[in-house]
């Protein structure tokens, strides 16, 4: 295992752009990103087991400190836009426009989910495997496949509903 100033340095910016995403709150997110190396640096110097899988066990404090902090502060907020890709630059105004009001659809859609589905959505967006999203989030690994499907299709069918409405 990596030692802390090779962990932190590896990880930091990462870790606080996860948690910038799901609290949208630079300072909130930095805060948490602190705890989060507070505790590796705590949890190094004990024999700890879960610390083979550095990058999920620090995905998993942190999204766990994150959705705390969202619960306490109870207060909605949205994902940044930062998560989806923007128009591409030859697209119409027309074009442009409507892409971005789909955007703004799914990030409600998103914000709207359970804290544990959209922590899973936001670890699928950082491209972990299934094996770290497992980790992080404690659903067993042969459920995070299937639970992501569920979640990506419940989004799929209220943007569905919205449409048709």
């Amino acid at each position: 295992m990596a030692d802390f100033e090779t962990l932190y340095a590896q990880y930091y910016e990462q870790i606080y752009c996860f948690c910038y995403r799901f609290l949208q709150c630079s300072e909130s997110a930095k805060e948490v990103t602190q705890e989060v190396f507070i505790r590796l640096y705590e949890r190094m110097g004990q024999q700890a087991p879960e610390l083979e899988n550095s990058r999920a066990w620090l995905y998993k404090v942190a999204g766990n400190l994150s959705m705390n902090l969202k619960k306490k502060n109870a207060r909605r907020q949205s994902i940044n836009a930062g998560l989806y890709e923007s128009a591409g630059a030859s697209a119409s105004p027309e074009e442009v426009l409507i892409h971005h009001e789909n955007l703004e659809r799914i990030k409600e859609i998103i914000d709207q989910l359970k804290p544990r589905d959209k922590f899973l959505i936001l670890l699928y967006q950082e491209e972990m495997s299934y094996r770290e999203m497992a980790v992080a989030t404690g659903i067993p690994i042969n459920s995070v496949g299937k639970t992501l499907w569920r979640i990506i299709d419940k989004i799929a069918k209220t943007l569905k509903n919205e449409d048709d409405a």
